[in-house]
């Protein structure tokens, strides 16, 4: 892992500013040069890019998002890790901020009614006018634990960098990243990031919770040797059910990306989930 290629530094509640070190990833002129084309693009792919997102020279530095409570209960941790952070939530500062049409994310409706994270206080008024007030209540009662559940919440990212949610979606998500960086130096990234995830596994998981994966290379990086491989079917249908490499006392799951979960279908996953994880080891 290259030490210099990201650093982290607290900037506010639930958010981080990021410095990537371009000049140290592993890249050759003409790799190089490609990036330097497809930068400008990527940053006109979201209008909030410029407000969260600038380059100096050989840096970048961007504004990410980690919700990880100190506090502490006697409620099991949970981390759920998605892959990258949509822009748009990242500038609201607050993880599923909205959806595309300004009204709360479908991810918090589903999570709830499977039993896993309700908040409370928060009206049935779904206008977007109210979705920056819930944001704001979300982030306090996740910091003071002060919401619905049997587990105490924890939310993070895979990916540190930010990407537009959906128009255009050639830019959208990590598969924005990758063509940014391309797959080789985003691996190198992704190592960096696996040493940050890790931290948090053991700081805020060990020695008995339990992470849920909404994104492939999250799964990928923190399964063990044993336990399943990923495929988006497996994902889907529930299968991707194993131990984390770092701690094998702690139960990793493989959800499908956030995109795919709505419906009854995607409730009973995560209700099946939360089963296993109650289940004595």
């Amino acid at each position: 892992m290259k030490e210099n290629l990201l650093t982290f530094q607290d900037y506010k509640l639930g958010v981080q500013s990021v410095t990537l070190n371009i000049k140290a990833l592993d890249t050759t002129q003409k790799q190089r040069e490609k990036f330097e084309k497809k930068f400008q693009e990527f940053m006109e792919s979201d209008a909030v890019h410029p407000k969260i997102i600038q380059r100096t020279d050989d840096k970048v530095t961007y504004k990410t998002e980690c919700i990880i409570p100190k506090e502490r209960d006697l409620r099991p941790p949970l981390l759920l890790i998605f892959g990258n952070p949509a822009s748009h939530s990242v500038y609201s500062e607050m993880f599923f901020s909205s959806e595309r049409n300004g009204k709360e994310h479908h991810i918090w409706k589903i999570l709830s009614n499977a039993g896993i994270l309700s908040f409370l206080t928060l009206t049935k008024d779904n206008s977007s006018k109210n979705v920056g007030n819930y944001n704001q209540l979300k982030k306090e009662q996740l910091y003071e634990l002060s919401y619905e559940s049997p587990f105490r919440i924890g939310l993070a990212v895979y990916y540190s960098m930010p990407s537009t949610a959906s128009k255009p979606k050639s830019w959208a998500g990590v598969s924005g990243l990758e063509r940014l960086f391309g797959r080789k130096a985003l691996r190198e990234i992704a190592e960096c990031e696996k040493d940050r995830i890790t931290r948090i596994i053991e700081r805020f998981i060990s020695p008995d919770g339990a992470v849920f994966t909404f994104q492939k290379d999250a799964y990928s990086a923190i399964k063990d040797s044993a336990s399943t491989e990923y495929s988006l079917a497996k994902a889907i249908t529930g299968q991707l059910i194993g131990r984390c490499q770092f701690d094998s006392n702690i139960k990793l799951f493989g959800c499908p990306p956030t995109r795919r979960l709505r419906g009854r279908k995607s409730i009973a996953l995560l209700k099946d989930f939360v089963k296993r994880i109650k289940e004595v080891s």
